[in-house]
């Protein structure tokens, strides 16, 4: 199954899978012009309403998948470029996008152990970072910026002590920039620049 990359694309808030959970969905229209049928593909990301609806897309929604495209899955998007939807890593770049729309961010400086010095390069939108919790280091994408924090989805769960909130996968927190670690600080295989000590 494939799909245009820049087709219109919409959020359902819907219980698709009957199972009395409001989720997010995504929705495509098949690439057909003359077919009424639709593209549905569900995400693990909970909706923030209780009833269903659908969303368009935002241009901050479709800005961030193009880039994260680019950069996780090297597709360089143009007015022809299709997707296979059934690729797993298609799929992941589509619950980030969803995360980063439907998830309140919370605080990371709960979550957070001591900084670490080393040298950072310039975060962008669509970066692969690493934060260091006190449940160890976890690797994250870097959805949006501000000149003092980033807003990031979360790649890895965060265990809490008890009595503590624990976040998972594709939860969000805002960090401050000076907390952000090299992406090789995570759970992440080193590119072929990197040198590993």
């Amino acid at each position: 199954m494939t799909q245009l990359a820049k087709h219109p694309l919409r959020w359902r808030l819907a219980d698709i899978a009957g199972t009395g959970v409001e989720q997010v969905n995504v929705v495509m229209p098949e690439l057909d012009a003359h077919s009424e049928h639709e593209i549905l593909l569900s995400t693990d990301i909970p909706s923030p309403h209780a009833c269903a609806e659908d969303i368009g897309w935002t241009d901050d929604d479709i800005s961030l998948f193009h880039v994260l495209l680019s950069k996780m899955l090297d597709v360089d998007v143009d007015g022809s470029t299709t997707l296979d939807l059934a690729d797993s890593d298609v799929v992941d770049v589509l619950h980030v996008v969803a995360a980063a729309h439907f998830i309140n961010p919370c605080d990371a400086g709960g979550f957070l152990a001591d900084d670490i010095s080393t040298i950072m390069s310039e975060l962008d939108i669509g970066d692969l970072a690493a934060i260091h919790t006190k449940d160890g280091f976890k690797s994250c994408i870097i959805c949006a910026l501000d000149s003092i924090e980033a807003t990031c989805v979360l790649l890895e769960s965060i265990e809490a002590s008890e009595g503590e909130v624990e976040l998972d996968v594709y939860d969000t927190l805002v960090v401050n920039k000076h907390s952000m670690l090299p992406a090789e600080f995570g759970n992440v295989v080193p590119g072929k620049e990197c040198i590993v000590h």
